[in-house]
């Protein structure tokens, strides 16, 4: 049995030197060094994944996307799109068009960490620069910490829902013994704690192994939701009512035209999957192989985005129908269920859903929040954070917040994190853009570990200002609806009619503005020494390469090359290098 070196553990707190030389991701005590380019740039979590840690293949990613559209956000979607004036029919028709456009966008955001199975804040370093790329790193983590602790609070309603499930009516009885001012009564605050625990074991696991949790989550998830959509059918009054959900958005209707309703409409869909959309390299760097995160997780995407949609939307209208209340939100659904049905089976079945869709809370949050945090932090701190370090630090900051208090308070400020789609859709299309058509599919992989001047990616002072003026460019489009949702009045129609364009208009506009630059002034694709070889598709990521030319590996050695896989195409400003790399 192997037993702890004591010594050795005490002599990490004899000094604070040696108690941050510990605390370093590459140090003497047994942790990982960095084999590819500069330390200060670079952590074992920062390098490319080595052949033995990609562990997902073809289904994960698609279970992913599937599991992430069974959830409560996805469920009320329908909710949303009425909000904004649009019929049932047209509702669906933008959910369609909507999740198409995000299939398509999360398939092309997927390309490069799966080709060469690079995370987020190094990609950013490829298109933004060094230093130019921590400013979108850490507006990620940020809005990623924050977002983590405000969705376990919605998932302590759900907690409630299972606790009244066994409980009964002790659980509502039980009386609150929190003044107003808390802004969250006993038993929310209850739930929120046991949310965040049962979190919390997740965010020890690594990423590479964390999607066998997806995978159980996304063949769960819709048995739950189509026993409840069964449930509801069978004991409401059917679809006979669903028209009165058109009729609940004729009042907002009235205020502006059925065109601008419908682009509304598929602003608010590409919305609700514009965090995981930014994601998504975090997740594909961890693919087998090229076709793991290809066109059939975008199938996914758009099949269980408009499913779940349409799931919501019947059974909501069938229940509407008996109890003469719309209940969008899954908590409220399954309470009424249980008030009116106050049966074993009722319990035992409402349980069941309501902890499926905890479950779902659960990968939501390590999806969209928890691992992109983490990686954010490996990005800015790669001295001291790993991904696990940087998990488990999101989960206590998501605490720290209070979440309680910026859904009762800050209303204004919850309004500007649901404008945060309008930021990472210019930063999305500049990445596509930069991928697909500008470089071809070619990114050098050491260079994006050597911040020096004269490198590949480090532009002009380590910052791209093309990818910075194309993203200001794309973003300057959005701005005036969001000053809108603050103060109406300052905003002159127009102004308005832009935000509800959204999504699209700030991902075009950054896209082209970008394309133009680059045709203006063409960036380099290879680095000095390598500019003779002709530039064609994926050059550095066929037969082996991993973003290597060949000879050119050295110490990264772990692993034999990648499966050489050829496929088709997915539809930086320098300095003139004063010496080779």
């Amino acid at each position: 049995m192997h037993l702890p070196n004591f010594p050795e553990f005490g002599s990490r707190f004899r000094s604070k030197e040696a108690f941050l030389d510990s605390l370093k991701t590459t140090n003497k005590h047994g942790h990982e060094t960095v084999t590819i380019g500069d330390p200060r740039w670079s952590n074992k979590d920062l390098e490319p994944t080595p052949p033995s840690e990609r562990t997902w293949t073809w289904y994960n990613l698609p279970l992913y996307w599937g599991s992430t559209a069974f959830g409560t956000a996805g469920w009320n979607a329908a909710a949303s799109l009425i909000a904004v004036g649009l019929t049932w029919q047209e509702a669906f028709i933008s959910c369609c068009i909507g999740s198409l456009i995000s299939a398509l966008v999360v398939v092309g955001m997927a390309r490069p960490g799966v080709r060469y199975h690079i995370g987020y804040p190094v990609l950013c370093r490829s298109v933004m620069g060094f230093y130019g790329s921590m400013f979108f790193v850490f507006i990620r983590a940020i809005v990623g910490a924050i977002w983590y602790g405000i969705q376990s609070y919605y998932g302590a309603n759900l907690m409630s829902t299972c606790l009244k499930c066994i409980f009964g009516h002790r659980w509502d009885n039980w009386e609150n013994q929190l003044p107003a001012s808390a802004d969250v009564t006993s038993k929310q605050l209850l739930c929120f704690f046991l949310v965040w625990i049962l979190e919390l074991p997740f965010c020890f696991v690594h990423p590479r192994r964390i999607h066998t949790f997806f995978t159980f989550k996304g063949i769960i998830m819709p048995f739950a939701t189509f026993g409840l959509f069964g449930w509801c059918m069978a004991h409401g009054s059917g679809v006979r009512d669903i028209n009165s959900q058109s009729a609940a958005g004729a009042v907002v209707r009235a205020g502006t035209t059925p065109g601008w309703a419908i682009m509304s409409g598929i602003n608010v869909i590409m919305g609700t999957l514009s965090p995981m959309i930014v994601n998504q390299p975090d997740l594909a760097r961890y693919c087998k192989k090229p076709r793991d995160a290809g066109y059939l997780q975008g199938v996914s995407v758009f099949i269980s985005k408009v499913l779940i949609l349409a799931l919501g939307l019947l059974a909501t209208s069938s229940m509407e129908g008996v109890y003469g209340v719309a209940y969008w939100n899954m908590w409220d659904l399954n309470d009424a269920i249980l008030d009116h049905n106050w049966t074993p089976a009722a319990r035992c079945g409402i349980f069941l859903v309501s902890f499926s869709y905890l479950l779902s809370v659960f990968g939501i949050n390590l999806g969209a929040n928890s691992i992109p945090f983490g990686a954010d932090m490996t990005g800015l701190f790669p001295k001291y954070l790993t991904i696990r370090r940087g998990q488990v630090l999101c989960a206590f900051l998501g605490f720290a917040v209070v979440p309680w208090k910026l859904i009762a308070t800050a209303q204004t400020f919850i309004t500007f994190l649901g404008s945060y789609n309008i930021f990472m859709a210019p930063l999305c299309a500049i990445i596509i853009v930069d991928y697909c058509i500008v470089r071809k599919g070619n990114i050098h992989v050491p260079s994006l570990y050597r911040a020096s001047r004269g490198n590949l990616y480090w532009f002009t002072s380590g910052v791209n200002f093309s990818g910075i003026f194309a993203w200001c460019a794309g973003t300057a489009m959005g701005m005036p609806g969001l000053v809108a949702a603050y103060n109406p009045k300052l905003v002159p129609q127009a102004g308005k009619d832009m935000y509800k364009l959204g999504w699209i208009l700030t991902f075009t506009t950054a896209g082209v503005v970008y394309f133009i630059l680059t045709k203006i002034r063409k960036p380099r694709v290879f680095p000095a020494g390598f500019e003779d070889i002709p530039v064609t598709w994926e050059y550095l990521a066929a037969n082996g390469r991993d973003g290597f030319f060949d000879g050119e590996r050295g110490a990264y050695t772990e692993g034999s090359p990648s499966e050489s896989v050829v496929e088709e195409p997915c539809g930086q400003m320098d300095e003139k290098p004063k010496s080779a790399l």
